[in-house]
């Protein structure tokens, strides 16, 4: 099947309303820079962490809603999704540290390529107002444009306080050097003198947050019982806000799937005989690494939830939770 049309060869185009338009016509030019906009998000996702990169192609997909909107498929944006949006800025701002002075784009590839980003939806809000002297162009439209470049600035901030979860790989021909990791020694039993599973998870929270700083992550560590229910919650200080949430639906879905969110992520994948398990339960099944059962007497008593890292960092840590919680006598 062929991708082009030819129609618009005589520098005219349509939408759902209207009818041989000019192509540098307001309408298309909003449309035009959203495209760009979203096109530059896709690049930014190349060095955000898994959780990250979940928030980023929601907006992408809320950006395609909005241009069909403006094409005239119906109204798409409404003052839920604004609140949406603001909830989630004020979310990832109280989540890294206050951000005092003018930010000078360029600490980490993400951080940069979301600012870009950012500057280019800010140009697609100035083309809106222009389109929007004809119409077609709703107040709530405008207002979700305008919280969208602060939310992807709130996005970049963030990626800036993380680092790049994936270094720029350079086209030279250098060569790369890898580093053998030493096998961890057999870990020592813990004693506790009682089967208390609270008294378990909290050692097991408190032996993971150690392990997390030592390796310059900030954690948040949830551990819920066989039937879901949260009963150990450790957040250090500076950790993601967002964390929280994301820590204790990790220990939710390994708990009540009896696996861990790496291996419910590969079989809900598209095309996975699992695939849309991740939109049930209320948006709390997780797919990506971090969350593992726990198993004792060989019966699950529970999962391990960690959130702080890339999904490889939360899931490493995670393992080391339960080889903890094997420890424990």
């Amino acid at each position: 099947m062929g991708i082009y049309t030819k129609s618009g060869d005589t520098g005219l185009a349509s939408t759902m309303t209207r009818r041989r338009v000019p192509k540098d016509s307001p309408i298309f030019r909003v449309l035009g820079t959203l495209d760009e906009a979203t096109s530059q998000l896709g690049l930014a996702k190349q060095y955000l962490s898994d959780e990250a990169k979940l928030v980023v192609e929601s907006i992408q997909k809320d950006i395609n809603g909005v241009s069909g909107e403006l094409a005239g498929a119906g109204a798409y944006v409404d003052a839920q999704k604004i609140t949406q949006l603001e909830t989630a800025i004020d979310s990832i701002m109280g989540s890294i540290p206050e951000v005092k002075l003018f930010v000078i784009p360029g600490k980490t590839f993400a951080g940069a390529h979301l600012d870009v980003a950012r500057t280019i939806i800010r140009r697609a809000e100035r083309e809106a107002v222009s389109a929007s002297q004809n119409g077609g162009v709703s107040r709530d439209l405008m207002a979700w444009i305008n919280r969208l470049s602060d939310m992807v600035y709130a996005l970049a901030r963030m990626a800036d306080a993380v680092g790049d979860v994936k270094t720029h790989k350079c086209s030279c021909s250098c060569k790369e050097t890898s580093v053998k990791k030493e096998e961890a020694p057999p870990m020592e039993p813990i004693t506790v003198g009682s089967d208390n599973f609270f008294e378990k998870a909290d050692i097991v929270c408190r032996k993971v947050i150690e392990k997390a700083r030592s390796e310059g992550l900030s954690a948040v560590v949830a551990i819920c019982d066989s039937g879901t229910n949260l009963v150990c919650l450790n957040r250090d200080d500076d950790a993601f806000i967002a964390s929280i949430d994301i820590a204790i639906n990790k220990a939710y879905t390994s708990s009540s799937l009896k696996m861990t969110t790496k291996k419910v992520g590969e079989l809900s994948a598209e095309g996975e005989g699992l695939h849309g398990l991740q939109y049930t339960n209320q948006g709390r099944i997780v797919i990506f690494g971090g969350g593992i059962p726990l198993y004792y007497n060989g019966k699950i008593a529970g999962a391990i939830g960690v959130s702080g890292g890339s999904a490889e960092q939360d899931e490493a840590l995670a393992q080391y939770g339960e080889q903890v919680f094997a420890s424990i006598k």
